[in-house]
């Protein structure tokens, strides 16, 4: 479809890995408007002269609402970690079937990979892509996203030259910007792929060896990986996520099996190719994001 001029709802921008959707939105020409289910912020935004709007992913209504009051004729959303779980993931079948219905085009960043056919699924991915192109939304599947090294859990490790994660060092992920994934979806929303699955991945497998490496090189200083248990993980993120999705993000970690899964590490560039964007190597996410982050803590 058309972007140019057109106004978009952007659902789920608030946090790291949603940041990209607004910024991929306004390059395509498009006028993105912001959805937040928080009143206080949608002021916020429009006293800032920005395009909000109150509204709820899990909420129908208010869906609606939000494209009558805004002109939306399309939508992209990043499906944040508290919708996760079964009940959460209901909701956002029918948020994203509520906006079909109404004749937007929808691009879903679904936030975890999904595996090939015959390949093992433990977050259940599969499924879960199979009933949003059922309604004619564009998805994309993420591998493992650079930004879990960005979140504030990780700040004092990483100025202490550490890079704690719950994985064995000889695992191989091709890790990705949050970035690169909110571009892929708009040029998928521009490139009328409505019903399409697309498996995204950076350009680089890397066991966390090598990304230690590389992450290291970005800030200028040596990193060395360190694992840690899935539980100890949970404990770095609660303070800051809450109970819930800390104990979803162990439990997540803990079913893993120890062996790499290929599903983190496939090679997708005729899939980059054919959305015309080019992934970010983890060596320059480092130094042009991951750096000023370090600096400032």
């Amino acid at each position: 479809m058309q972007l140019n001029g057109t106004q978009v709802l952007a659902l789920g921008t608030t946090g790291s890995q949603g940041s990209g959707l607004v910024q991929a939105l306004e390059q395509r020409g498009a006028q993105p408007v912001r959805v937040t289910s928080d009143p206080a912020r949608a002021a916020a935004w429009q006293a800032a002269d920005l395009r909000a709007v109150v509204a709820d992913l899990t909420d129908p209504d208010s869906l609606r609402a939000a494209v009558r009051s805004s002109g939306a004729a399309a939508a992209a959303l990043h499906v944040p970690l508290g919708l996760a779980g079964p009940q959460g993931w209901a909701s956002v079948v029918a948020g994203v079937s509520v906006l079909r219905e109404l004749g937007l085009p929808v691009a879903v960043n679904i936030g975890s990979p999904v595996p090939a056919v015959g390949a093992a699924d433990p977050w259940g991915g599969r499924d879960r892509a199979a009933v949003l192109t059922a309604t004619g939304a564009v998805v994309v599947s993420p591998t493992a996203y650079l930004e879990n090294h960005l979140a504030p859990w990780a700040a004092g490790p990483l100025a202490a030259g550490e890079l704690p994660y719950p994985r064995p060092v000889d695992d191989l992920i091709a890790w990705i910007t949050a970035r690169d994934v909110t571009a892929a979806a708009v040029a998928g929303l521009a490139g009328d792929h409505g019903g399409q699955l697309f498996r995204l991945a950076g350009p680089q497998p890397l066991t966390f060896a090598d990304l230690a490496e590389e992450l290291g090189a970005g800030l200028g200083r040596t990193l060395v990986f360190r694992e840690v248990s899935a539980q100890a993980y949970g404990d770095m993120l609660r303070p800051f996520v809450g109970e819930g999705p800390a104990a979803a993000v162990a439990g997540m970690y803990g079913s893993m099996p120890r062996t790499p899964d290929p599903s983190l590490a496939p090679d997708v560039g005729d899939v980059w190719r054919r959305l015309g964007v080019t992934p970010t190597p983890a060596r320059r996410w480092a130094a042009d994001v991951l750096a000023p982050f370090v600096a400032a803590a």
